[in-house]
């Protein structure tokens, strides 16, 4: 997943390192697997690219981490701070903290590639935030040295030309108008195509140490497929209003979301999610997919209301969270509304009763209806749920696929393939910390 920091908060994130250290030769103590983990969460395993360790810094493309040992004990039900560390750093897909994509790569998986010692090391650095350091051996939920693991992360096979594919980052593809790279300067007076918006985009400077070049080349050809917190626009409805700006966060209660006035000016705006609009529904398909997290149906047999939090779906049936309990709803047990204007200008809302070519008749109010086809001027529309969501998307162009030719893609990969935000100054300083491990060994 993109692991990207913000670009407007560049210069305050600390400076990841290529600091590593050798935990082959420490010993099995919790003191001295918190100072090694501590040296890889800020070195080469490049969490705190990402994550903070201050309640007061500015939002971090991942969760803030202070006291995590605290809240990690609570995230799942049954599963201790450690085991919840364990998936965390192994299969980070399992549990999503709300509010944050699934934008964090197994730390075992290239480029990163801690190894299992390195890995437990992490962990009981993070259990030592806010909690005790437990440092019984457990078994890995994955095999991070079979073939198997490893066979999806092969990169695609890099046959570009690094500078070709600077000039196509520059003045071919033109991301640099949205994008910052260490070094790499925006053209005075470039102009950007038709429509094309120059926006806040994340700083690429250090993406090939942090992303799988699978996951960059995806990036560029689907940029909706993953989308990071903070990044991502969004366009919601609140007492008849419609709003529209950049997802800055979200949690389970409210989001926040950064918007321009009529001046251009920028600012922050903090809307409850119980004030969303319900929007209709027209087809009970994919609705986590498409953003919906509450939903309201109608249920055909009995006549009753039926409205909670989405927690599951598949093909026949949808599962709500309804106060204290779940309540599972067939899809195929929910009352059909339609609506239609007629040329009267009247909206008329009912439930769909029968239709044919020459007439809809709809039980309006608990009577039914009949309207002639050729008296409705617009619709009719159906819905089958009322639903609140969240659709968030990508402001990055997303014609990429036609604009660029193969040999501009396979450069333009070449050249993001060079950017892992290491220096001379970097790659020293991780030789000393290195060096300074051995003689502390011997």
């Amino acid at each position: 997943m993109v692991i990207w920091f913000y670009a407007f908060a560049a210069s305050i994130v600390p400076v990841t390192s290529t600091a590593t250290i050798d935990v082959d030769n420490i010993p099995r103590t919790p003191d001295a697997f918190v100072e090694a983990g501590e040296i890889i969460f800020n070195g080469k395993g490049k969490c705190i690219t990402c994550h903070t360790l201050d309640t007061s810094a500015p939002p971090g493309r991942c969760p803030d981490l202070t006291d995590i040992a605290v809240r990690a004990a609570t995230r799942q039900p049954g599963m201790t701070a450690k085991e919840y560390f364990i998936e965390s750093t192994y299969e980070p897909h399992k549990f999503l903290v709300p509010g944050y994509g699934n934008i964090m790569p197994p730390v075992w998986k290239p480029p990163i590639s801690l190894s299992e010692l390195e890995i437990e090391t992490v962990i009981a650095f993070l259990q030592s935030q806010g909690g005790e350091v437990d440092l019984t051996p457990f078994e890995p939920p994955v095999d991070i040295g079979s073939a198997e693991s490893l066979v999806e992360e092969l990169p695609p096979i890099l046959t570009g030309d690094v500078e070709r594919g600077q000039r196509v980052f520059v003045e071919g593809a033109k991301c640099i108008a949205c994008h910052t790279v260490a070094g790499v300067e925006q053209p005075a007076g470039q102009t950007l195509d038709e429509g094309v918006e120059v926006v806040t985009a994340p700083d690429l400077t250090e993406i090939a140490a942090l992303n799988s070049l699978r996951y960059i080349e995806e990036s560029i050809l689907v940029p909706n497929a993953q989308i990071v917190s903070g990044y991502g626009s969004i366009t919601v409805k609140t007492g008849g209003a419609t709003i529209q700006g950049t997802l800055v966060t979200q949690d389970n209660e409210k989001i926040v979301v950064r918007v321009k006035d009529a001046a251009g000016n920028e600012e922050e705006r903090t809307i409850l999610l119980s004030e969303l609009d319900p929007e209709p529904i027209e087809e009970l398909t994919d609705l986590k997919g498409k953003g919906y997290f509450w939903i309201q149906v109608t249920l055909a047999d009995t006549g009753a209301t039926v409205s909670g939090d989405l927690v599951e779906e598949d093909d026949e049936n949808i599962t709500l969270q309804v106060g204290e309990e779940t309540q599972t709803v067939s899809k195929s047990n929910v009352k059909v509304q339609a609506t239609l204007i007629d040329f009267d200008e009247n909206v008329i809302v009912g439930e769909l009763v029968s239709e044919n070519e020459d007439e809809i008749t709809l039980n309006v109010d608990g009577e039914e209806q009949i309207i002639d086809t050729f008296d409705i001027d617009e619709g009719p529309t159906y819905s089958r749920a009322f639903g609140k969501r969240l659709a968030v998307t990508s402001p990055m162009p997303n014609n990429f696929p036609l604009l660029l030719s193969v040999s501009d893609m396979s450069d333009l990969l070449a050249f993001l393939a060079t950017l892992t935000g290491a220096t001379d100054a970097t790659v020293a300083e991780g030789e000393a910390l290195d060096a300074g491990t051995e003689e502390t060994a011997e």
